[in-house]
C-alpha cells in the first residue's frame, strides 16, 4: 500500500495516532457520561423526593365529602433499613415539603421498612409530618413481611422462563414475587439440559428472555422474615392503624359542609399476605364513597376491587428506571402495562392512583423520582 508523503515523511503514523486519539476521547466521553448517569441515579434522583398534587372527582357523593374536598397525603414504599445518610436526607426533604400542610387523612400503602433496622427512621419520618385532621391508616406490603436476595435472581427467572416456554407460553403467572428453587441443579424437575445454540439463536433467545423478564414480577429468594407484628404494634402506638382485610366507616360531622361520611378499606399484601377483598368489603354500604388501600396494584385483578371508587397503591416504584418511549423497564406487576407503572388511571368507574413511593429496594432511580402525593377527592 502507498502512503502519502509530506516533507519526505510518511503521514500514516500521524493519521493512526489521530484516529487513536479520537477513539480514546470518544471512549472517555462515554465512560464519563456513564459515570455521570450512574452517580445521578444513585446519589441524586433517589433523594429528590417531590410533592405532587392530584384532584379526583366522584359523582353522587354530595354531602359525604367536605366542600373543599377530602385531602389525603399518600405515602408508600419508604423501604427504610437504617442507611442513615440516605434515609435522613429523604426525611428532611419530606419535612420541608409538608411543613404547615393541612389535610384530612394520612395513608401509607405498605413497605414501611425494608427490614427491622429501618424502624427508627420510619418513626422519625412519621413524627416529622404534620398530623392529619381525621387519622392515619395503612396496609402492609411484601417487604413488611420478608427480605429478599437478588443473588440468584437471574437463574431463578431463567428457570421460570424455560418452564413458561415448555408450556407453550401459556403457563400460569402468579402474583407472588417469590418461588421455591426449581431443583439443586437450577433446572425445573422435568426440564432437559439445554441444547447448544448458534450465536444468532442465543441472541434471539436472550431478547425473548429479556422481554419476558421485563413483563412479569421478579422471582426472588427469601432470606429473612421481618417482625411484622412488632411493626404493626409500633405503628399503632404512633397512631397509624393497619387495615387488614377490613373497612372502617369514617364519619365526621356528617351533613356538615366540612363533614365526611365514607368507607376506607385495606387489604393484605398480594404476594406475601392473604388479601381478601370480599372480607374487607363485607360491611360496606354501597351508597357511600369507598376508598381501597392495597400495597400491590395487582389487587385490580380481583373483580370486586372495582367496586371501590378509588384504589390507592404503591409497590412499583414507577419501575425505578423509566426511559423515554419505553417507559418503566419493569412494572413489578402481572396486571399493569408499562405506561401504567405509576400515576393515575381508570378501571371502569374506579379511579386508581399508583405512587412511585419514597424509597427503593435497589438504591437507584432514573426517570422515576420518588414522590409523596396530596390527593383531593371532591364531589362532582
Amino acid at each position: 500500500m502507498a502512503y502519502g508523503v509530506l516533507n519526505g515523511e510518511s503521514t500514516a503514523p500521524q493519521t493512526n495516532l489521530k484516529v487513536a486519539g479520537q477513539f480514546l476521547n470518544g471512549l472517555g466521553m462515554l465512560l464519563g457520561f456513564g459515570m455521570g448517569v450512574a452517580g445521578y441515579s444513585i446519589l441524586r434522583e433517589p433523594l429528590d423526593v417531590r410533592l405532587d398534587h392530584l384532584k379526583i372527582r366522584l359523582r353522587n357523593t354530595g354531602g359525604q365529602l367536605p366542600g373543599r374536598g377530602l385531602r389525603i397525603l399518600h405515602l408508600s414504599d419508604t423501604h427504610f433499613q437504617g442507611i442513615e445518610w440516605r434515609e435522613r436526607a429523604k426525611i428532611d426533604r419530606i419535612r420541608r415539603l409538608t411543613a404547615g400542610l393541612e389535610y384530612d387523612l394520612l395513608v401509607h400503602t405498605g413497605d414501611f421498612w425494608h427490614n427491622d433496622s429501618g424502624l427508627n427512621n420510619l418513626l422519625t419520618l412519621l413524627d416529622s409530618i404534620p398530623r392529619p385532621r381525621l387519622g392515619s391508616y395503612g396496609v402492609l406490603g411484601n417487604h413488611d413481611y420478608v427480605c429478599y436476595s437478588h443473588s440468584d435472581m437471574w437463574t431463578r427467572n431463567w428457570a421460570r422462563y424455560q418452564a413458561h416456554n415448555e408450556q407453550g407460553g401459556n403457563g400460569h403467572q402468579t402474583n407472588g414475587l417469590v418461588s421455591k428453587p426449581a431443583s439443586p441443579n437450577g433446572l425445573a424437575p422435568h426440564q432437559n439440559p439445554p441444547k447448544k445454540l448458534s450465536m444468532f439463536q442465543n441472541m434471539v433467545e436472550f431478547y425473548r428472555f429479556a422481554k419476558y423478564f421485563m413483563n412479569v414480577p421478579f422471582v426472588l429468594k427469601r432470606v429473612h422474615f421481618n417482625d411484622v407484628e412488632r411493626l404493626r404494634r409500633t405503628l399503632s402506638d404512633h397512631g397509624v392503624q393497619i387495615l387488614h382485610n377490613q373497612a372502617l366507616h369514617l364519619q365526621h360531622k356528617p351533613g356538615h359542609p366540612d363533614g365526611v361520611d365514607l368507607y376506607l378499606a385495606g387489604v393484605d399484601d398480594v404476594s406475601e399476605g392473604q388479601p381478601d377483598v370480599h372480607q374487607a368489603f363485607a360491611s360496606v354500604q354501597t351508597t357511600k364513597p369507598l376508598i381501597l388501600l392495597s400495597h400491590h396494584p395487582d389487587i385490580l385483578q380481583e373483580a370486586r376491587a372495582w367496586q371501590a371508587d378509588v384504589v390507592l397503591s404503591g409497590h412499583t416504584h414507577g419501575g425505578q428506571i423509566s426511559l423515554p418511549w419505553l417507559g418503566a423497564i419493569h412494572t413489578h406487576s402481572a396486571h399493569l402495562r408499562r405506561h401504567e407503572a405509576a400515576g393515575y388511571l381508570r378501571r371502569g368507574k374506579t379511579h386508581v392512583y399508583i405512587t412511585r413511593g419514597v424509597g427503593e429496594g435497589i438504591p437507584l432511580r432514573f426517570g422515576a423520582r420518588p414522590q409523596i402525593t396530596l390527593l383531593t377527592i371532591k364531589a362532582g
